[in-house]
This record gives C-alpha cells, sequence and structure tokens, in this order.
C-alpha cells in the first residue's frame, strides 16, 4: 500500500471542503474546523488557499466561509443552524446532504433517518400544515425553534427532539411532555 504525498492529502481535504460549501453554501468557519478537527492547521492554510484563487468566498464581518459571493452577502441561517446541529451527530452520520424546504438537512446514521428543520419564527402555521402529513418510513426530526414557546405552537410528527442553537455553535435539546 503506498503512501500518500502531502499534495494527495491536501487535495482531498480541498475536495471535502469544496464539496461541503457546495451542498450548504454558507458555514461559520469554526464549522468548517470542527468539521475537520483533525487537520485544523492544514485546513486554515488550504482555506487561505481557496480565498485567494477565488474557489471561495469570506465574509470577514460575519466570519462565513461560502461558495459564492451571493451566498456571502445573503447567508441562510436556517442553514448555519442546523449544520451545528448536523455536528453533534457527526461521529455517527455515514451521509448528509441539503434538503428541500422546509428541511434544511437530511442525514444518515447506521439505523435511522434524520431531518433537520428551521422553524423561522412567524412560520408556525405553515410548517405545521406542510408537515402534518405522517412520513413514510422511520424518520426522526430534529427542530431548530428561538423559544421553547414556539416549540407549543408547532404540531409536527416524528418530532424526536426541538433544538435552540446558540450563537456560539452549541445547542440545547429539549421533548414535549406527551
Amino acid at each position: 500500500m503506498a503512501m500518500k504525498t502531502r499534495d494527495q492529502i491536501y487535495q482531498e481535504e480541498a475536495a471535502s471542503l469544496l464539496r461541503r460549501l457546495t451542498t450548504y453554501h454558507a458555514l461559520t468557519y469554526p464549522q468548517v474546523l470542527r468539521t475537520f478537527p483533525k487537520q485544523e492547521h492544514t485546513m486554515q492554510r488550504l482555506i487561505k488557499n481557496l480565498i485567494k484563487q477565488g474557489r471561495i468566498f469570506y465574509n470577514a464581518d460575519l466570519n462565513l466561509l461560502c461558495d459564492t459571493e451571493d451566498a456571502a452577502k445573503e447567508p441562510d441561517y436556517g442553514i448555519i443552524a442546523a449544520y451545528w446541529v448536523l455536528l453533534d451527530f457527526k461521529p455517527a452520520i455515514l451521509y448528509d446532504t441539503s434538503g428541500e424546504f422546509p428541511i434544511k438537512i437530511t442525514f444518515f446514521s447506521a439505523d435511522e433517518e434524520f431531518e433537520i428543520i428551521y422553524a423561522e419564527p412567524g412560520k408556525e402555521i405553515l410548517l405545521n400544515h406542510i408537515l402534518a402529513k405522517p412520513v413514510k418510513g422511520s424518520i426522526s426530526r430534529l427542530v431548530i425553534i428561538s423559544t421553547w414557546d414556539q416549540a407549543q405552537e408547532l404540531k409536527i410528527p416524528c418530532v424526536t427532539a426541538f433544538c435552540i442553537v446558540n450563537e456560539d455553535g452549541s445547542v440545547s435539546y429539549y421533548r414535549k411532555r406527551k
């Protein structure tokens, strides 16, 4: 078995980072570093090079890494919050991808499918209507809320937990009592 060269490792990390950014469009710098924790110094160098090459964009005011200038100007904060939740499950994840409204991220572990939903304040009635139908198979839903009061307004099936994502990326998980 041949050893990988530094350039091969660097190219694999670059491809992986570019895949993440093209899938989610805008992530915070800390989210990217937490996605690749074993190579933090290498990732910092790689990020600088990709920015210089114009392959990714950095919004210094918001500390965001983005795939396009438009994503840097108008980031999807629902995706950013959902990605913090995703990172909590990172060791168990086999595959993850962005979802279609109202699902921000879908991911799979060895024996479960998860949907991360961002409940934008004021959109509770819309979410209740869209997500009212029973889901096929066994899907666990993680719903990001702004306040616990918001959870009381949501009547969505298959909710495993409600999540509040803090600005520092820490996530608190809650369940409704039955």
